[in-house]
């Protein structure tokens, strides 16, 4: 999907700047517009920017750290 950022986005791999039209992959595409964070280039869509707090879901983290010291 072609979209154009309405606003610095960064998302890995992606780090569009406001105004940038860039193609990504269908379904990050159409989260950008949905959240109102990118329009779609070929159609003009884009989404309602919501005042609710976004919710990150991540894939793989380490939760803690543990050293040894001798």
């Amino acid at each position: 999907m072609k979209v154009t950022a309405l606003e610095t986005i960064k998302a890995h791999p992606y780090y569009p700047a406001e105004g940038d039209t860039i193609t990504v992959p269908d379904p990050v595409g159409q989260n950008w517009v949905d959240n109102g964070w990118a329009k779609n280039a070929e159609t003009g869509e884009t989404g309602q920017r919501s005042s609710k707090p976004v919710t990150l879901e991540i894939d793989s983290s380490i939760l803690s750290v543990s050293s040894e010291v001798k």
